[in-house]
């Protein structure tokens, strides 16, 4: 996997809730690659599903957007991932 397009796609994945489809438009890049970037940052620690239920909860739902990705999982960044972003650690 290039490295720039991992970089690319944790920026964009640290800036709002997305999905393998949203992230592929923001990237220009075909829904299976985004799901393939998902896969292997999942599996490599650099992100972390996070439940729907959590969002009934948190006191930012109103701006955030995750709430409105009905059907679809949600994902954040793990600490691990801030720091690959951040340029702190290499990619894969």
């Amino acid at each position: 996997m290039d490295k720039r397009l991992i970089r690319e796609a944790l920026k964009v994945m640290g800036e709002e809730p997305f999905t393998p489809a949203s992230l592929a438009r923001r990237l220009k890049i075909s829904p299976g690659e985004a799901e393939s970037i998902v896969g292997a940052l999942l599996a490599h620690g650099f992100l972390k599903l996070v439940k729907s239920d959590l969002c009934m909860e948190c006191p930012l739902k109103a701006s955030c957007g995750a709430n409105q990705l009905t059907g679809a999982l949600v994902y954040e960044l793990t600490e691990k991932g801030r720091k690959l972003v951040s340029g702190a650690l290499d990619p894969l």
